[in-house]
């Protein structure tokens, strides 16, 4: 996790990256801020990413905003969860069919050569 990383809910939509910044410097050092858009209209979803400098600046910001209200809509401020990276392999999902192109190259010169056995 990086220092201080803060997830916003509940934000109105029509809020900007520099009043997050403003909201959240009250409380410490803001390092960034993303606010999470719906791929295809771009549109705000109502979430943003909030990292601070130190997680003393976060903690503060999570007591002070978190339950209050901005608009018609009430705050949920929390830390951010570290997310676990799936292992290759796993048993679930889609697995790639094994083809030569995946393997290493093959050398026959390292191998010690052995006398082939007579057809019978």
């Amino acid at each position: 996790m990086l220092h201080g990383e803060i997830i916003h809910r509940g934000i109105p939509k029509n809020i900007g990256e520099i009043e997050l910044v403003e909201l959240f410097s009250l409380h410490g050092a803001v390092n960034t801020v993303t606010i999470v858009t719906d791929k295809e209209t771009r549109e705000p979803k109502g979430y943003a990413f909030v990292t601070m400098n130190d997680d003393a600046g976060a903690e503060r910001a999570i007591r002070a905003l978190d339950g209050t209200k901005m608009g018609d809509r009430t705050l949920n401020v929390r830390f951010g969860e570290e997310k676990t990276v799936k292992q290759a392999n796993s048993g679930t999902g889609y697995q790639k069919p094994f083809s030569r192109s995946d393997a290493q190259p093959h050398d026959n010169r390292s191998q010690t050569l052995r006398s082939k056995r007579p057809r019978k």
